[in-house]
């Protein structure tokens, strides 16, 4: 591909080398307009879509299907609409994928009225939503706090011949943790595993992180033991990272001994990778406010161990522990030497 500004449009992409060359049909177009709208020059996309139909090369429904999901990935709904119209002008029907880059854009602007007319013309049309064009509305209304239409909707697709995945269900009980209905989570966490569609690792951090934040913590820990017999994660580094993540989960939900557990096991690991400060920092004040003093500085000296330098307020959980247990002359030691630090 060659050209200038003062060329057309149509030699800008392409150069005829001798008589013998054929002239760019609508593949040829249609792959640069695809290609233009994946990288976003949307505009230029459209402009080649003019050329082409000015040089009398008729646009198929894959080169509209092209520019409309083009305009909806930049945002550009009015655009995309009108090529939305200008296709069924030429008499090409849309189908799953017209309408969902459509529904995509829609749920993303927060147009929730216009996608579930959307959805209603597919229906009307015979054009059945598949699992994806469903899940993308199903989260859609979960996002914005719509989770009985979004429940409804599943039911309906259930209904409609269309079966649920593992994305579906789990964009739908997170809906269900996030409006504070973590009983209506777990439900549908059996529903869908006595259904045979097995939860994967984003369902159970989902689900485990709502338990948590609603104080489930016996539910959150046996959904953890079950997940660890599954999809825990096999490399070591993302194994660290979620048994860092779950001991702060426990920890700010208040449970102390599980936490702990949690935290002896990520220790256990080998080879050691660096410690995390908050994890450490959390445990030694949880553990002082209890009054386990000498438990809190063995997981400071630990931390100690590992090289790392201690936040300022670890010392302050350290003292406040020592005074619960009346322990003063460590307690006036450790401020002295605090001090003295500082």
């Amino acid at each position: 591909m060659r050209g200038n500004a003062n060329v057309h449009d149509v030699d800008f992409y392409f150069t005829i080398s001798d008589d013998s060359s054929k002239e760019p049909n609508v593949i040829t177009y249609g792959a640069l307009i695809d290609g233009l709208c994946k990288v976003h020059r949307v505009r230029e996309a459209q402009n080649l879509l003019d050329a082409m139909t000015g040089e009398g090369c008729e646009p198929n429904h894959i080169v509209y299907d092209a520019l409309i999901d083009g305009f909806c990935k930049v945002g550009r709904l009015d655009e995309a609409q009108e090529v939305f119209a200008k296709m069924a002008e030429r008499g090409y029907s849309p189908n799953v994928y017209t309408y969902s880059s459509l529904i995509d854009r829609l749920f993303k602007d927060r147009r929730l009225d216009l996608a579930l007319k959307v959805l209603a013309r597919m229906l009307e049309y015979s054009c059945p939503p598949n699992v994806i064009i469903y899940t993308e509305m199903i989260d859609g209304l979960c996002k914005v706090g719509k989770t009985s239409e979004a429940y409804k909707l599943m039911l309906m697709m259930e209904e409609k011949g269309c079966k649920p995945n593992v994305v579906t269900y789990t964009a739908m009980l997170d809906g269900f943790g996030k409006a504070g209905k973590v009983d209506k989570s777990l439900e549908l966490f059996e529903l869908m595993t006595s259904k045979g569609c097995a939860p994967n690792y984003i369902t159970y951090r989902v689900l485990i992180n709502h338990c948590c934040t609603a104080g489930r913590l016996d539910e959150a820990y046996q959904l953890l033991e079950e997940m660890k017999q599954t999809y825990w994660p096999s490399h070591l580094a993302n194994y660290h990272k979620v048994m860092e993540g779950f001991s702060k989960e426990f920890l700010r939900a208040g449970r102390l001994e599980m936490a702990l557990q949690l935290h002896k096991e990520f220790s256990s690991l080998s080879p050691p990778l660096s410690a995390d400060k908050k994890v450490y920092s959390s445990l030694i004040g949880g553990l002082s406010a209890s009054g386990r003093v000498d438990e809190a500085f063995e997981l400071y000296a630990d931390i100690i161990g590992k090289g790392e330098i201690p936040e300022f307020d670890v010392f302050i959980d350290l003292i406040k522990g020592l005074l619960k247990v009346n322990r003063w002359e460590d307690a006036l030691l450790l401020s002295e030497s605090l001090c003295y630090m500082v």
